[in-house]
């Protein structure tokens, strides 16, 4: 410190570094004056200032990244970022991924597996990805993948409630009618062919459903609608799709226009991951 008059003061920044071992805890950062004793002074008791510092692990899951949808059964790859936000270096530990149906971890949700992580210094991160495998029989809807950090409790945490993160995944298949085609018109009480493409648009097996064919006045589907006829449709394998037609009678008695409504798994024989993508429609004129 440079001399100082009456009522003068010093500011400066002084770098030091936190011996290593020290954690965790709470301790105190002590500045004293005249540390050496080298000036005589009226007071000698009131030279130190104090201010406390907390030294803590801090384990969380700052990223987590993975597929947005998948089947029963299915391996897919979960992606972690493992970070230690506290101040002292934590020692290895464990990230564990599960299978839930909501965002909050709890000790009912279905492990898939997990990766390990190496001792971390603070504000470290170590980020690997992890091969899981969606267990079979899980039915198709929408679930969380969790990770968790430090998930055998291993390090003593300055916080144990922020070691999760979840991330949203659909399971299951996802009907849809990917293709149309119909006569652009026909008379009333004419048969006509209508050929449709249902596909399975997720990621999960589908079992049978049946397309069935509406006539409509509008291009939304409602209970109201006229049906026309149907046809079976297969197993559908992830991204699989199946083709088929059916021979259909227009009332009588209904001209002007309309529309003609190809609706996949109609009798909702199927649990797929959107239920609100079923139906595709082509206009059709019916004449006198």
């Amino acid at each position: 410190m440079p001399a100082l008059a009456g009522g003068a003061t010093n500011t400066e920044n002084i770098s030091v570094t936190i011996p290593s071992g020290t954690c965790t805890g709470t301790y105190y950062l002590i500045a004293r004056a005249d540390g050496n004793n080298e000036i005589s002074e009226t007071s000698e008791t009131n030279n130190t200032k104090n201010k406390t510092i907390k030294l803590t692990i801090d384990l969380t899951v700052s990223t987590l990244m993975a597929p947005t949808t998948g089947g029963a059964g299915q391996m897919i790859t979960v992606t972690d970022t493992t970070k230690n936000s506290g101040g002292c270096t934590a020692g290895a530990t464990t990230t564990k991924i599960y299978l839930s149906t909501n965002s909050a971890w709890d000790a009912g949700d279905t492990y898939l597996g997990e990766r390990a992580i190496p001792s971390l210094m603070a504000g470290a991160t170590n980020t690997g990805g992890t091969a899981v495998t969606i267990p079979s029989g899980t039915t198709g809807g929408t679930y969380y993948l969790i990770a968790r950090a430090d998930a055998n409790n291993a390090v003593a945490e300055s916080s144990e409630t922020n070691n999760n993160k979840s991330k949203t995944i659909k399971i299951g298949p996802d009907l849809i009618v990917s293709s149309i085609t119909a006569p652009a018109s026909a008379s009333q009480g004419a048969t006509i062919t209508i050929t449709t493409t249902t596909k399975n648009n997720g990621a999960g097996a589908a079992d049978e459903s049946t397309t069935r064919l509406y006539l409509s006045t509008n291009t939304t589907y409602d209970a109201g609608d006229t049906e026309l006829g149907s046809r079976a449709v297969p197993a559908l394998a992830a991204g699989a799709s199946n083709a088929g037609s059916a021979s259909v009678t227009l009332p009588t008695g209904t001209t002007g226009a309309y529309y003609i409504i190809a609706r996949a798994d109609a009798d909702a024989v199927v649990a797929e991951t959107n239920e609100t993508n079923n139906n595709k429609y082509k206009p059709i004129t019916i004449n006198p």
